[in-house]
Formats: C-alpha cells, structure tokens, sequence
C-alpha cells in the first residue's frame, strides 16, 4: 500500500469544467457581494436623506424657537418700561402724609367753618387797640 494516492491523468475537458466551475462559483460570490454592495448603497442613501430631512425640521424648529424668544424678548422689555413708567407715576403720587396736609389746609380755608376778615374790618380793628393803647396809656 502506498501513502500517496496516484493522480489521474485530467483530462483537458475536466480542466475546462473545473475552471468554468471556480469561474461560476466567482461570479456568484462576486454578485452577492455586488448585492450587498447594492443594498448597503441604497441604505446609506436612505440614512443622508433621513438626515437631512430631521436636520432641515431641526432648522425650522430651531429658528421657531428663535423667533419666540425674539418676541418674549420684546415682550418683557415693553413689560419692563411699562412698569417703570408705573413705578415713575406711583412715586409722583401724593403720600398719606401730603394727603393729611392738604386735608387740614382746605379745613383751615373752609369758609363755611372759618371766618375770614376783609381789610377794613382788619383796620379798625387796628385802630380800635390802637385808641384803646392809648387810652390806657394815658
């Protein structure tokens, strides 16, 4: 018995069909990979667009955003004047203590409590002490 087994001699016709054979099995595995290659080709297509359909909503959403804080911006800032304006009038307005004042004026003015004089009668009432002084005088 021999350890090495005696080749065939091949023949021309099963060389040809072993070559058309690792040839077939070649293209076969050359278009699964083309496939793949395909599919993976059609998937990262898929993926950019989705991409860029999210990142141009992203960009609407953000400058949506923008646009509402522009306008609360604008909205705080009128609220702010308004309210100095607020403060400006709240702090020309007349205090208890003023208010009080006033009160005791127009009942010292009151000339239905009061009882004013005209200058004559201011005169002689001059007058009259005047004479009177001098009567006690002498």
């Amino acid at each position: 018995m021999s350890v090495f087994k005696e080749k065939k001699p091949r023949t021309l016709h099963a060389i040809i069909n072993e070559i058309v054979d690792r040839v077939n099995d070649d293209t076969r595995r050359l278009r699964v990979l083309e496939q793949e290659h395909d599919i993976t080709t059609t998937r990262m297509n898929t993926i950019e667009k989705n991409v860029l359909d999210v990142s141009k909503e992203l960009q609407k959403e953000i400058a949506s955003v923008r646009q509402e804080i522009k306008k609360h911006k604008e909205q705080t800032a009128r609220l702010e004047n308004t309210v100095k304006e607020i403060i400006k009038e709240i702090k020309q307005l007349a205090t208890n203590a003023k208010i009080s004042e006033l009160e005791e004026l127009i009942e010292l003015y009151n000339p239905i409590k009061s009882s004013f004089v005209t200058r004559e009668e201011v005169e002689r009432m001059i007058d009259k002490k005047l004479i009177n002084r001098k009567k006690t005088s002498m």
